[in-house]
């Protein structure tokens, strides 16, 4: 699964110029998604023996795993491959990738990094007074982790006595069974350390199943969604997604708004690219959020491995002209890995542009 990729491991493989592989592309198509860029690359390569030769074995690589592993139940795959660091690790995703093949020192994770930001596993409760069904969603796939059957009978228009024993009743079953399911869903959100629940369903069932619910449980409740059970999963996932994604948008200027707050009182925030980096470097970085299209360039230096958070032609820290661009944004993304920060990808604003496309709030 794509949150069970584990992107600090990734960051941890460095070598020391265009070493590793990273490939992105179609299960469908396989590696000739990529044949015109392979070709390119490999023109470019030409001129350092030692760089090319790692490249067309790495390619070679990928191959063979492709031929011995079959893929299934997946539309896309990643590879990372370096001959030279003896390394190469593949990746089925559930969720179309845009193809991509990149030559440089280290994995480039930022396709990961942003699926990973933007498919965080989330709960969908489908529930009415006859069943409740508690799905784990991940990466647009919808498991049944809990079922409970409820069997409450509908409201009855005689008056009288018996009327009012019969909705006492009726009040004592909801509640048992909305007991039920929320201790299901409780054990499911702690157990997978989920942070969004999507209701679907009666008005009625979602209600009496809240009030059972704690408190930090309700907190993470980001949609109460009216819904015809009788409609397909198909519809009902399509559904809770755009709950789902309006909350992730909404999260997104929260925390843009909190760094913004920060920085007008010279806070624990910093913007653009070089401060963000020089914050990122040292473990200050908290949260960080980059323009989602945003294309930052930076250096490293082949002689003593430093990035700098522009595109330079010699290196800041040795002065050697040994250096090569970078996408400044998937090094982030790596760093931020190692040091235990979370980053957020984001649709276009226009303060977070004009501040350089990334800003961060800081521990201290």
């Amino acid at each position: 699964m794509l949150q069970d990729i584990d992107l600090r491991s990734l960051s941890e493989i460095r070598g020391n110029g265009r070493d590793v592989v990273s490939a992105y592309f179609s299960v469908d198509r396989g590696l000739s998604a990529l044949s015109a860029r392979q070709r390119q690359l490999s023109d470019l390569l030409e001129d350092d023996e030692l760089e090319a030769e790692n490249f067309d074995r790495s390619m070679q690589t990928i191959q063979k795993l492709l031929d011995e592993h079959s893929v299934t139940d997946a539309r896309s795959i990643c590879f990372f491959c370096s001959d030279i660091l003896d390394f190469a690790k593949g990746f089925p995703i559930a969720v179309e990738v845009p193809d991509r093949l990149v030559v440089g020192p280290s994995p480039f994770i930022r396709p990961l990094a942003e699926l990973q930001d933007e498919y965080e596993t989330f709960a969908m409760v489908v529930c009415d007074n006859d069943r409740t069904r508690i799905f784990a969603v991940t990466n647009q796939v919808a498991e049944v982790e809990a079922a409970v059957r409820g069997g409450i009978k509908n409201h009855v228009r005689k008056g009288g006595w018996s009327q009012q024993r019969y909705e006492r009743r009726r009040d004592e079953q909801l509640a048992r069974y909305a007991d039920e399911i929320a201790t299901a869903l409780d054990d499911m959100v702690q157990e997978q350390s989920v942070h969004r629940i999507v209701f679907l369903g009666a008005e009625e069932t979602m209600r009496a199943i809240e009030e059972q619910l704690p408190e930090q449980i309700v907190e993470r409740i980001v949609a109460r969604d009216p819904f015809d059970l009788h409609r397909t999963e198909e519809e009902m996932l399509e559904q809770a997604y755009e709950s789902y994604f309006d909350e992730e948008r909404q999260d997104e200027r929260d925390l843009w708004q909190k760094i913004k707050g920060e920085s007008l009182r010279d806070g624990r925030a910093t913007t653009g690219p070089a401060p963000v980096w020089q914050a990122a470097v040292i473990g200050r970085v908290e949260a960080a959020i980059v323009t989602r299209d945003a294309k930052l360039r930076g250096t490293k230096c082949r002689d003593c491995e430093q990035v700098s958070p522009e595109e330079q032609n010699r290196c800041e820290g040795c002065g050697s002209g040994n250096t090569f661009p970078i996408d400044l944004i998937d090094a982030l993304a790596r760093q931020l890995e190692l040091t235990s920060a979370t980053l957020e990808f984001a649709d276009e604003m226009k303060g977070l542009k004009r501040s350089g496309h990334v800003a961060a709030l800081l521990r201290y």
